[in-house]
């Protein structure tokens, strides 16, 4: 029982949050451009997207097990499972769950060129597993070197939704680029505020993070100008369709939650360690996570 917690814990499960919205815009985009929906296809990315996540949240765990033993403001959101600091998990095995996850991404991106007859599904699903390997190993973990965070953004903005596209639409051309691109902001911002948190033992063990390279202020708010773009922009660019009461509604929270978030990111006791930059990270997770699915309900609607 010991053992299965463990797991459980090292598969941090609620960042699911970070993968499924992603792949579900993608389906939405689809769903838009050709009115039809497989429930089949829908499961198979629903199992790489846990395939994916496990094999990304491992992968990181491992990577940055000699950060993660320095880390002593991590909050539920950052600083890894702990599971190698606490000693529940061997490295040996973790390694070995992390590449067993990847094989396993890698036979999921065969079974959609079967469904989908695209081998550009496969060489998304690679280029996924190439990114994570770039971000966290060497030769070149540029979590260390710098440009981490847009490795992330690539990977969740841009990579996932283009998959959860091609698979449930088999269309290489529809895809809504400029509705994503909008999004992709955001997608950075919320990468940048959850490595906020972990700034003082990033700067020690020499991580080049942009809460590092610009300083915890200058980051934070990059962080919410990233998150005001992206909202502006689907605002101005009718990505919302206002005449709709739901999304009102989401406009109505979203707005919210910015106003919520400026006034954290101006506080002087948002700092590593400090329930307020807890609270800021929780918003920032909310808020992008809930733009993408107010743009993929947007989608699933107009049809």
């Amino acid at each position: 029982m010991h053992w299965l917690k463990a797991w459980i814990k090292a598969s941090r499960l609620p960042a699911q949050l970070f993968i499924f919205p992603s792949l579900l815009l993608g389906q939405g985009a689809a769903y838009a451009a050709t009115g039809a929906f497989s429930t089949g296809r829908f499961v198979a990315l629903l199992l790489f997207g846990f395939f994916m996540h496990f094999f990304i949240v491992y992968g990181n765990d491992y990577s940055d097990y000699e950060t993660d033993r320095l880390n002593t403001t991590y909050t539920p959101f950052t600083g890894g499972s702990r599971v190698l600091v606490d000693g529940e998990i061997s490295r040996h095995h973790l390694l070995w769950a992390t590449w067993l996850m990847a094989a396993t991404c890698i036979v999921m991106g065969f079974v959609f060129v079967w469904l989908t007859s695209l081998w550009l599904t496969l060489i998304l699903v690679l280029l996924g597993l190439a990114l994570l390997h770039a971000y966290s190993f060497h030769p070149i973990r540029l979590s260390y070197r710098g440009f981490g965070e847009l490795l992330q953004m690539l990977g969740v903005g841009l990579v996932l939704p283009w998959l959860g596209f091609l698979v449930q639409s088999n269309h290489t051309t529809a895809m809504p680029w400029v509705v994503l691109a909008w999004l992709l902001p955001s997608q950075l911002g919320m990468a940048i505020s959850t490595a906020l948190p972990d700034e003082p033992s990033d700067r020690t063990s020499l991580k080049r993070t942009t809460a590092v390279l610009l300083g915890g202020m200058r980051a934070k708010w990059l962080m919410f100008f990233l998150y005001f773009v992206s909202f502006s922009g689907l605002l101005l660019t009718h990505a919302f369709d206002v005449t709709m009461g739901s999304t009102v509604w989401f406009i109505g929270i979203l707005s919210t939650l910015l106003v919520a978030q400026f006034i954290l990111v101006t506080q002087k006791r948002t700092t590593p360690g400090q329930p307020a930059l807890v609270l800021l990270v929780f918003v920032s997770i909310l808020l992008n996570t809930l733009m993408v699915i107010a743009v993929t309900t947007q989608f699933f609607l107009v049809v």
